[in-house]
């Protein structure tokens, strides 16, 4: 490996450069230049040099740039310039629930939708058919249609409706957004989880961490796999704090199931 090869930093350059990055780095890089220039011409020079090769290789000389830049042009308004706009997609939000982890594994347990082997926890074979079925069900109707399924679904008072993509929960204590895939999911949880004498409440809390077990894609019946999501700035659906996501994602149609907890 050359110097130059150590230098690189492909997953902020080439199709992945973000151009917020790189506009906000070239603005600091011109303005030290500008600034040594005037008290030492060949010192501006050097630096101007260093700084746009550094840019062009590394994608960025400031340290933390991708996890800021993002949002500072969004801040100032330019978001647009750059395709950070809010056409893009939106993060899904989740169905909360205030119940203990330990109470709602151990209920999953014990109703059979979870099953405990030497090798760690796994979904239940029937609960698995039931639960594919149903999201198969559910992704063949339309928008309105899985509203009506997500507000009938959900153990408390809410209105749903097709937002953005997805659906939308509105209710007196929460408002949230559902991308289609998550509400296709969640609701087939809480119908495959209650029908097994769960708490409805509990049912809620495992709508998130069931979709951690999934094969299939909810949208498409895709397969899907444990890859890193990412966008211009190496991140998801500008998520601008969160670069790098490790999520399970579609194959097929890149939908993101679940994303899994930084360690």
């Amino acid at each position: 490996m050359t110097l130059l090869d150590a230098l690189k930093r492909p997953e902020y350059t080439g199709e992945n450069r973000c151009p917020p990055c790189t506009v906000v780095n070239a603005v600091v890089v011109a303005a030290a230049a500008l600034a040594l220039g005037f008290l030492w011409i060949p010192a501006g020079v050097i630096v101007l040099g260093l700084g746009a090769l550094a840019v062009y290789f590394r994608g960025y000389v400031v340290p933390g740039t991708p996890s800021f830049a993002p949002g500072l042009v969004a801040a100032v308004g330019l978001a647009g310039v750059f395709g950070h706009d809010e056409d893009e997609p939106r993060k899904s939000e989740s169905l909360d629930a205030n119940v203990d982890p330990e109470v709602m594994l151990s209920t999953l347990l014990d109703a059979g939708v979870l099953v405990e082997e030497p090798d760690g926890l796994f979904l239940d074979d029937d609960a698995r058919a039931e639960w594919e079925d149903t999201m198969a069900t559910l992704r063949k109707g339309s928008d309105d249609e899985l509203a009506d399924a997500v507000e009938t679904a959900v153990p408390f008072e809410a209105e749903a409706s097709p937002e953005y993509d997805g659906i939308g929960l509105h209710g007196p204590d929460l408002s949230v957004w559902l991308s289609r895939t998550q509400a296709i999911a969640d609701v087939a949880t809480l119908y495959t989880v209650i029908e097994r004498g769960v708490d409805p409440m509990v049912a809620l809390a495992a709508t998130e961490p069931i979709r951690m077990f999934a094969e299939v894609c909810p949208s498409c019946g895709g397969a899907l796999e444990e890859t890193t999501t990412r966008d211009c700035c190496g991140g998801t659906a500008s998520i601008y704090d969160s670069p790098e996501q490790e999520v399970l994602a579609c194959e097929e149609c890149g939908s993101v199931v679940y994303e899994f907890d930084e360690e």
